[in-house]
C-alpha cells in the first residue's frame, strides 16, 4: 500500500511576501522546480501539486528536478517517499485538450527517465481532475492514458518508451457545492464504472483521495456554506467508500485567510479539530511564504503529525444532515444576495491585486469563468478575497451576522456550533480587518452594502466579537484601505497599496 502524504504544497497565488528561497514575490514558471524541491526538502511536505490546469508550466520538470537534485531523489524515492501529483485542465470546461495529452506524455516519459537513471517507478502515477461533476469523466481520462500507454507498447522496438505505467490513479477535486453533497453517488458510480470498463484487470482499486474545495464553494455561497459543505462532502464520501470497500484518503484544499479555510502556521489546531477524517491538506504560498521559516516547517511537521493520526468524523444523522442543509440554504441565501450587488466594486478594484504567478487567463481564447449567477462572472478566489479585504469588507462578514440571526430564530444554532467548531474564532480574525468608514462611503453607490452594517451589529450581537481593528497593525490596515478607496475613486492605480495591506495581514487573499 503506497504511503499516503499529508501535506500538499500547491502553486496557489496567495502569498504577500517573497518567497523565501527565491528573495522575490513573483514566482514565475522557470522557479517552481526549485520550489517544488525546496516544498520537499527544506519545509518537510509530502507532496506537491504541479498545476497543468490554470497557469503555464515547466513541461520539463522531471528531467530538470532529476538532473538538478539527484542525490535528494536518490535518498527520497518520488513515487515512495514523496509525490508529484499532476492537476489537470478539465476537458469538459476548459478548451485545451492536448495539454492534457502532454501531460499524460510526460507522466509516461517519467518512468521511462527515473528507470533509465536509476530511480524508483514510476515517479508520477496520479492525477487530479477539477471541477469534477461524474464518475464517467474519471473513468474517461484513465481509459484514454490507457488507450494511449497501450499504443506506446506496441511499438515492436520500442523506440518511443516502455508505455508504463499502464493506468494512472486518478483524484476527483469536487468544486462546486451541490457536487460536493453529492460525492457519494459520484464515488459509487465511479466504482462500478471502473469495474465494469475492465480498469480493474489493470490495476486493483484499493483506494481513493477525493478532494474537497475550500475556496470556491466560499465564493459561491459564502464561508459558512463552504465549511459545512466540507462536512457533508466528507460524511457522504467517507460513507460511499465504506459502502464500495474501498479505503478513502480525503484531502482538502483549505487557503491561509479565513474566508479560505484559516489553515496558516498559527492556527493548525484550530484546523485539525475542525476537520476529522481528512487526509492530506494543501498549504499553499501563502503558508510556505508569509510567515517564518522556522514556524512553517514547525507547522508541516504538526499537520504530517496530526493527520496521520487518523480520527473519525462526528456522526452525522438524517435530522443533522437536513439541518445543516438547512443552514447552508439560509446563509447562502444573505450572502449571495450583497455579493451581486456589489460584483461591479469587486471587479474594479480586482484589476489592482498583484499577480504573483504565471497564471493563465480564465476567460477569453483558451479559459472560461465561473459564473456566481448567470450574467454574473467574478474573479478568481483569491483575487476576489484579495478586492475585498483591500477595501476594507471581509468576504466572511457578508450575510453572515443577518443568516445567524435567523439560525437562532429557526433553533439552528446548536447544528451549527457541532459543526462549525471556529465559526467564532474566524469571524473574530477577520472582522479585524473591517473599515466601517470604507462601507457607508460605499453605499452611495452599492446601497446594497447597508445589509452587511446589520450583518456586523448581528455578529456583535449574537456572538459577542468586536467588529472593528483591534491592534496597531489592524489599525494600519485600516488606514491604508480608506487611502485604497480614495485613490480607486479618482481613478489612481493602488496596486502598491494593495500589496502593503497584503503584507501587513500576513495574506494577499
Amino acid at each position: 500500500m503506497r504511503g499516503i502524504p499529508r501535506t500538499m504544497a500547491t502553486q496557489h497565488p496567495d502569498n504577500a511576501a517573497s518567497a523565501f528561497w527565491l528573495g522575490r514575490s513573483f514566482i514565475d514558471s522557470r522557479d517552481e522546480v526549485r520550489e517544488c524541491v525546496t516544498a520537499f526538502a527544506e519545509l518537510g511536505c509530502g507532496e506537491f501539486m504541479w498545476d497543468w490546469e490554470g497557469k503555464y508550466v515547466d513541461e520539463a520538470v522531471i528531467e530538470r528536478i532529476f538532473e538538478e537534485n539527484f542525490p535528494f531523489f536518490k535518498k527520497k524515492a518520488l513515487g515512495k517517499d514523496i509525490f508529484l501529483t499532476y492537476r489537470l485542465p478539465n476537458i469538459w470546461v476548459e478548451k485545451g485538450s492536448y495539454r492534457v495529452l502532454r501531460a499524460f506524455a510526460n507522466i509516461l516519459t517519467a518512468y521511462d527517465i527515473a528507470k533509465d537513471i536509476g530511480l524508483h517507478c514510476p515517479p508520477i502515477f496520479e492525477i487530479i481532475l477539477p471541477m469534477t461533476t461524474s464518475a464517467e469523466q474519471l473513468v474517461y481520462l484513465q481509459s484514454t492514458f490507457a488507450g494511449f500507454a497501450s499504443m506506446v507498447r506496441r511499438d515492436p522496438e520500442r523506440r518511443i518508451g516502455s508505455g508504463n505505467p499502464p493506468l494512472i490513479e486518478i483524484i476527483p477535486l469536487v468544486e462546486d457545492l451541490p457536487d460536493m453533497m453529492k460525492i457519494g453517488d459520484l464515488i459509487r458510480k465511479y466504482v462500478a464504472l471502473y469495474r465494469k470498463k475492465g480498469l480493474s484487470r489493470i490495476k486493483g482499486l484499493e483506494y481513493l483521495r477525493p478532494f474537497v474545495a475550500r475556496s470556491d464553494p466560499a465564493l459561491n455561497y459564502g464561508l459558512v456554506p463552504a465549511v459545512l459543505g466540507a462536512k457533508l462532502a466528507l460524511h457522504h464520501g467517507l460513507k460511499a467508500a465504506e459502502d464500495c470497500g474501498i479505503d478513502a484518503y480525503p484531502i482538502i484544499g483549505c487557503g491561509g485567510v479565513p474566508f479560505r479555510g484559516n489553515l496558516n502556521p498559527q492556527n493548525i489546531g484550530n484546523f485539525l479539530a475542525e476537520y476529522p477524517g481528512v487526509s492530506t491538506a494543501t498549504v499553499q504560498s501563502s503558508f510556505r511564504y508569509d510567515y517564518p521559516l522556522e514556524a512553517v516547517v514547525k507547522a508541516v511537521k504538526a499537520i504530517n503529525r496530526g493527520l496521520a493520526r487518523r480520527r473519525e468524523m462526528p456522526e452525522m444523522e438524517s435530522k443533522d444532515l437536513e439541518r445543516v442543509e438547512k443552514l447552508i440554504g439560509i446563509f447562502k441565501k444573505h450572502y449571495r444576495a450583497t455579493i451581486i450587488d456589489i460584483a461591479p466594486l469587486i471587479i474594479e478594484a480586482s484589476k489592482y491585486v498583484p499577480r504573483r504567478r504565471e497564471r493563465r487567463l480564465h476567460t477569453g481564447l483558451f479559459g472560461y469563468s465561473r459564473e456566481i449567477t448567470r450574467g454574473v462572472s467574478l474573479p478568481r478566489a483569491i483575487t476576489f478575497t484579495a478586492s475585498l479585504y483591500s477595501l476594507g469588507l471581509p468576504p466572511e462578514v457578508i450575510g453572515t451576522g443577518r443568516a445567524l440571526r435567523e439560525a437562532y430564530d429557526r433553533g439552528l444554532n446548536e447544528v451549527l456550533g457541532r459543526f462549525y467548531l471556529n465559526l467564532k474564532h474566524d469571524l473574530l480574525a477577520a472582522c479585524a480587518y473591517v473599515n466601517r468608514d470604507n462601507i457607508r462611503r460605499l453605499q452611495r453607490r452599492f446601497p446594497g452594502l447597508a445589509s452587511v452594517e446589520d450583518d456586523l451589529k448581528w455578529l456583535e450581537g449574537v456572538l459577542g466579537i468586536p467588529t472593528e481593528p483591534t491592534q496597531t497593525r489592524h489599525l494600519i490596515h485600516r488606514n491604508i484601505t480608506s487611502n485604497i478607496l480614495l485613490l480607486l475613486e479618482e481613478g489612481r492605480n493602488v496596486t502598491e497599496m494593495v500589496e502593503e495591506a497584503a503584507v501587513l495581514r500576513g495574506y494577499m487573499g
